[in-house]
């Protein structure tokens, strides 16, 4: 009990966060703020970092099996590369009680992330975040993962891409990340491993982009 209290209190809390750098009122004042915003097959065919997939939740199977580009991250992003969930609502009542209930359906899965160098690919180590924010854990070599925890991405590559709705709402819910990626081809496979049928509604995006620098 006390550690779903702890994991709705930091996603409530991360949330609101989100909502403030989704909306309007943070945009740059620079061109960026003037990209237009992707169709949804344009967003899925995008193969460079920061990127997103229309997946589902509720069955069981493989959600992304793809190769990317991955550029060196923006000067207002953090280092570290987020493999994650990213959903989004029209009020924060409706993201705040939606994200909840993914974080406390736990999403079990495998991800695996390797660095393609011609015919060659490297593994790359992957770590994921504990109920408590501080700890961060290595994943094992199959890549299971437990869960989702709230994790803030860098918002100014993701409008920059086309990725960021003018006054959207959003959260995302980080399966795995890693620290550091060096720039270049990556590929990533997702695997889900349980049936959820309590997530089969909403609007829900994988998605991978840099995190965001705390201020």
């Amino acid at each position: 009990m006390n550690r779903t209290r702890r994991l709705l209190q930091f996603s409530a809390l991360t949330v609101a966060f989100a909502a403030l750098m989704g909306c309007g009122d943070n945009a740059p004042t620079t061109d960026v703020a003037l990209v237009p915003v992707l169709t949804e097959a344009e967003a899925n065919a995008r193969t460079t970092v920061p990127l997103t997939r229309t997946i589902s939740l509720e069955k069981p199977g493989v959600v992304a099996d793809f190769e990317f580009d991955l550029p060196p991250p923006g000067e207002l992003s953090g280092p570290s590369l987020v493999i994650g969930i990213r959903i989004s609502e029209q009020t924060p009542k409706a993201i705040v009680a939606r994200s909840s209930l993914i974080v406390r359906e736990g999403v079990p899965s495998r991800v695996r992330l390797q660095r393609v160098d011609g015919e060659r690919r490297t593994d790359v180590l992957l770590r994921r975040t504990a109920s408590d924010p501080q700890t961060r854990i290595e994943i094992s070599a199959d890549g299971f993962t437990p869960g989702v925890v709230p994790h803030s991405v860098g918002p100014a590559m993701l409008r920059g891409a086309g990725l960021l709705k003018q006054g959207g709402l959003y959260q995302e819910l980080a399966l795995a990340y890693a620290g550091r990626p060096a720039p270049g081809r990556y590929h990533l496979r997702v695997e889900l491993l349980e049936d959820r049928p309590l997530l089969k509604d909403g609007r829900t995006e994988l998605i991978l982009a840099y995190d965001g620098i705390s201020k």
